[in-house]
């Protein structure tokens, strides 16, 4: 027989009988009515006792994340697009210059004796993580003004050429997406062999950098160190 949801300890219903008999003369038919009424009033505690197990650290949880968005520093210098000439595009590039400044400052926060490092060996360095940044900036937003790729030197081994690197390429982006409007976010586009439109690049901008970002400030935090930058 499988085990009792509500699982009473041992013993229980002796001391049950026995309390019963002790305040009163009864039979089995009156002991067993009884126990009946005794039995469902220690059933609903045991299942308040169950929910109260669950609902009472999920509270908490709930509590603690609201909390943490509570302490969420947003600049009050965030760009509003809803006023500028073309807000779709706009928006886009809002959240896309805000991961490029994190992932700016983080290149800059890192000691370049410490750009070699990476976590296990399996995994990116912290230069090739920002160089893989800046290579892919170059071609998604090359592929959105419709040009090739654009020729860089090949010399990117110091922490200086690195960031100097990353930073041709976030200007790069700054000029496509200034000089987009929203009539050709529906144009049609080509992402690695997949046909889409060039809204969903210029999304992907943001989206990689972000995705990236999360390893460079593992890396950072790992050596001690804090990031910084963006608006939120």
């Amino acid at each position: 027989m499988p085990p009792s949801r509500f699982p009473m300890p041992q013993g229980t219903l002796d001391m049950m009988i026995l309390q019963i008999v002790s305040l009163e003369p009864a039979h089995g038919y009156g002991i067993a009515q009884r126990l009946e009424q005794i039995s469902r009033s220690v059933v609903r505690f045991l299942m308040f006792r169950s929910i109260a197990r669950v609902v009472v650290p999920v509270g908490i949880v709930f509590v603690s994340v609201l909390a943490s968005l509570a302490n969420a520093q947003v600049s009050p210098n965030l760009p509003n697009p809803i006023t500028a000439p073309n807000p779709l595009t706009k928006t886009l590039s809002i959240f896309r210059s805000n991961m490029q400044d994190k992932i700016m400052k983080s290149a800059a926060a890192m000691p370049e004796s410490k750009y070699s490092y990476r976590p296990t060996k399996e995994v990116r360095s912290f230069a090739e993580i920002v160089t893989h940044v800046t290579d892919i900036s170059y071609v998604l937003c090359s592929n959105v003004k419709g040009e090739a790729t654009p020729a860089t030197a090949s010399a990117k081994g110091s922490k200086t050429e690195i960031m100097a690197y990353l930073k041709g390429a976030f200007g790069y982006c700054d000029g496509v997406y200034s000089g987009f409007t929203d009539a050709h976010l529906n144009d049609p586009a080509d992402f690695f062999g997949v046909k889409t439109n060039k809204m969903f690049i210029l999304t992907q901008v943001g989206n990689h950098d972000a995705l990236h970002y999360g390893n460079l400030v593992t890396y950072l935090r790992l050596n001690g160190l804090e990031p910084s930058g963006g608006w939120f």
